[in-house]
């Protein structure tokens, strides 16, 4: 296993912290903004994946996957980076309903597990988990559109808590540097 070290020094971790707060700022604010940039990046990310993969699958004499199931996917990809940049709205919305459904299964799993949990005070934690999760699901399900924009803007709010500590830390460490140490598996 190979180890990378990062070293963040105070400069680099308020710099960090500008930009989430920034960020953040912009979410809460300019909310739409905000969620059509990140389906348009989506789009894209799509598209230029496609035309890499359609690329590989036409040039390539050799490839792991068959050339025509490269081919497929790519033009697949391209069709729906295009259909993202035109409909910006459907895909922030379909993503929101992704979003449902996991929050729909991991509360009825939470209320599960409190049922069949033993010990009380988890039983009641799991059972007020799930059903949280259950009614986000119904919120996001019967409201997609103004769900998109409260995820938006949930994501704004994180951002600007994790924007301010990050510039209270690196105005804080004076000349210290933090190493993170990361493995990196072969």
């Amino acid at each position: 296993m190979d180890c990378v070290s990062c070293i963040l020094d105070r400069k680099s971790l308020a710099l960090r912290g500008l930009v989430a707060v920034i960020f953040g700022i912009l979410a809460i604010v300019a909310t739409r903004f905000v969620l059509d940039f990140l389906v348009y990046v989506f789009g894209f990310f799509v598209i230029i994946s496609g035309i890499l993969n359609t690329g590989v699958g036409i040039s390539s004499e050799r490839t792991e996957l068959p050339k025509w199931l490269l081919v497929t996917t790519g033009v697949l990809s391209i069709l729906v980076g295009i259909f993202a940049l035109i409909t910006p709205l459907i895909i922030a919305m379909t993503i929101t309903i992704f979003i449902a459904a996991w929050a729909l299964v991991t509360g009825v799993s939470d209320l599960g597990l409190a049922i069949s949990h033993k010990i009380p005070p988890h039983r009641v934690l799991l059972a007020v988990s799930g059903i949280i999760g259950i009614l986000f699901a119904i919120v996001l399900v019967l409201t997609p559109i103004l769900g998109a924009y409260a995820l938006v803007i949930l994501l704004g709010i994180y951002a600007l808590i994790f924007g301010f500590i990050s510039i209270f830390l690196g105005l804080s460490m004076g000349k210290e540097k933090v190493v993170v140490e990361t493995q990196i598996s072969p």
